[in-house]
């Protein structure tokens, strides 16, 4: 009897096909209610780093839901209950990761080809035994404009009583072309035989039980939709790159708790006023390091002569710290300030005694600096020297700089084991297409006491980041400025680094920026189609991260269980890689439709499916590559 009670997805695919909400069928359609957690497993994330990192993205999407009306309200990242999804990992091993129930708990009889409406659990109107034929009928109505979904009888004219005889609730189901057509539909009296159209009715965009406004939209008619995976409900979720920085690794190579203790003391001096990767940047270092009464305070001096004697290194002039030893030195700063009000100090005076002032006054002066937790992990990828990466295949046939050149590429890095952290945030209801998205987070606990939830995971996987070179991406920004049309100088003034100038325009300019993004994300596409040739690795076992501040991409492997697919790609067959995928970016087999008509990108070449791609194949265009559009005049590898 237990596989009539249990549903088993694979571990890679569990955020994406057995989260809260969503829809899966197997005999009949079913709705997961609830996922478990794994307070165990929890212990293995550093949740106070990820916590204000969470909020802002889940705050960006709650915003534009705002914007088009609806009642909705930030979230406070203390508010943020975040928990590591339980998974079982044997189907004989005891327990369940969640529950499910049938639905839409709705069916039509199957007695003598009845085709009566009926809510399971009710009495049939037909006459008809419980114990006859029944089929589940899993149509369910749906609004394009506010996302609210409900069973058929709802927001239609089923079961409503017969205009013509009176007859009560009596409603036969009929089609004219086939089962899965809802427009073809219509409703047959019981009593009398009189034939209507199904009819959907309008949207207010309101939940009647608790008043909310879902969207100040014009109301719009529900439409019918069956009741399947990714038809009406798709997860968002982020996977992160969890790179310890240095001081993170013990000797044996195993990561310390230094990196949760840090966050907590961060969000608790700050009280998630400012973003913990923001102490990363240049800008900031210098920024502090220009406050000289801070430098001066007797606390600072200790833990500076402390933090160089631990080293037995000789204290250099403030402007020659190094930023490993700047680092150190903040982070010791901000661990010790903690300690002390933990330990119930009065909190002014501890603030005053370790310069936070100071410190908040250099946060606040970057930021207006896009960089956030996704732009360090890029940067953490790239410079991190503890993961065992490779910066060059074993073997390569060609002069390899001249290729890496035709292709723009600095860096092409190997990865062999790394550490991805992945994020359920919330769900996004119909299309992924609309703008604004339907994002709505997913919620847990009774009445009052609920509480927005996230869960998470980690796996072990391999990767290969590919860096592009700021230089040629700068000259393509300006070789197409007519179309990017940038709002400030693209090309590096003379003596200024192409690198230092590239992250500046990338953060100052919106239109560059989002040129980038296209940029990267197309060129991720393309080596994702092209991947599964030689990696062993099916399009759905593939997936991307996008770093524009360091003009990089990042591809791995969501697959349960590591075959190496990409580094024997990596060492064996890189410039065929690179060979197909500029063929396929310049030609698609639904060429000229595909550049003209469809913005570049269609499911013949550019469209991956949809839970692989962070952005859910948007932002596509192979003109970016190979130009000849009126969007982009000169491709990158033109």
């Amino acid at each position: 009897m237990k596989d009539d009670y249990s549903h088993s997805i694979s571990e890679n695919s569990c955020f994406f096909q057995g989260h809260t909400k969503q829809f899966f069928s197997r005999k009949f359609s079913f709705r997961i209610q609830s996922n478990y957690s794994d307070i165990n497993k929890i212990n293995d994330f550093n949740i106070e780093k990820y916590r204000s990192a969470f909020s802002q993205i889940i705050n960006r999407k709650i915003a534009s839901r705002i914007n088009d009306g609806g009642d909705f309200h930030n979230i406070n990242p203390n508010d943020l209950k975040i928990e590591a999804i339980k998974l079982i990992d044997d189907q004989k091993e005891e327990g369940v990761c969640g529950m499910f129930k049938i639905y839409p708990q709705t069916a039509l009889c199957k007695k003598d080809n009845c085709h009566q409406y009926f809510l399971l659990g009710e009495k049939r109107k037909c006459g008809h035994k419980d114990t006859d034929p029944w089929e589940q009928f899993t149509f369910l109505t749906f609004c394009d404009e506010c996302g609210r979904d409900l069973p058929l009888h709802y927001m239609t004219n089923i079961l409503h009583d017969c205009k013509k005889c009176g007859g009560e609730r009596g409603s036969i189901l009929i089609w004219t072309r086939g089962k899965d057509d809802i427009g073809s539909y219509k409703i047959k009296c019981r009593k009398c035989g009189n034939v209507v159209g199904l009819y959907f009715y309008e949207c207010d965009h309101t939940v009647h039980e608790t008043g909310q406004c879902l969207s100040k939209r014009p109301k719009k008619r529900f439409r019918g939709i069956p009741a399947r995976a990714n038809a009406i409900i798709h997860p968002f979720v982020i996977t992160i790159p969890d790179i310890p920085q240095e001081d993170e690794i013990d000797k044996s190579g195993r990561k310390t708790t230094q990196g949760k203790v840090l966050s907590e003391a961060f969000n608790k001096v700050f009280e998630f006023g400012f973003e913990e990767a923001k102490i990363y940047l240049p800008e900031f270092k210098n920024a502090l390091l220009e406050e000289e009464i801070f430098w001066k305070l007797t606390r600072i001096n200790d833990i500076v002569k402390d933090v160089y004697s631990d080293f037995n290194m000789n204290i250099p002039e403030r402007s020659q710290i190094k930023r490993d030893q700047f680092l150190k030195i903040l982070k010791r700063i901000l661990k010790n300030a903690n300690i002390s009000l933990q330990d119930g100090a009065d909190s002014s005076i501890i603030l005053e005694k370790y310069g936070i002032d100071f410190i908040k006054k250099s946060l606040n002066s970057v930021k207006e600096i896009v960089f956030d937790e996704n732009d360090l992990e890029g940067l953490n990828l790239l410079c991190s020297t503890n993961i065992g990466k490779r910066d060059k295949p074993k073997t390569f046939f060609s002069d390899y700089k001249n290729w890496c050149d035709e292709f723009g590429l600095r860096n092409i890095m190997h990865y062999p084991g790394i550490n991805m952290v992945q994020a359920l945030l919330g769900i996004i209801e119909g299309s992924t297409r609309r703008n604004p998205t339907l994002f709505r987070t997913i919620e847990t606990g009774k009445g009052n006491l609920k509480q927005p939830t996230i869960y998470v995971k980690n796996f072990f996987t391999e990767g290969i980041l590919f860096q592009l070179d700021c230089i040629k991406i700068l000259n393509w920004l300006q070789e197409n400025q007519s179309t990017v049309k940038p709002g400030i100088d693209v090309l590096p003034p003379e003596g200024t680094k192409a690198r230092t100038h590239y992250r500046h325009v990338i953060s100052k300019d919106d239109n560059c920026r989002n040129a980038v993004n296209k940029l990267l994300h197309t060129y991720s596409h393309m080596l994702m189609q092209q991947s599964t040739i030689d990696t062993g690795l099916d399009n759905t076992s593939i997936s991307e991260k996008i770093f524009p501040n360091i003009g990089s991409i990042f591809i791995y492997s969501t697959n349960s269980i590591n075959i190496g697919g990409l580094e024997y790609t990596y060492d064996y067959h890189l410039e065929d890689w690179f060979s197909r995928v500029k063929e396929l970016a310049t030609d698609c087999s639904q060429d000229p439709a595909c550049m003209i008509d469809e913005g570049g990108a269609c499911n013949a070449c550019s469209y991956v499916p949809e839970f692989v791609c962070f952005n859910f194949n948007q932002d596509i265009d192979r003109s970016t590559l190979v130009g000849g559009s009126d969007r982009f005049v000169k491709g990158y590898l033109a």
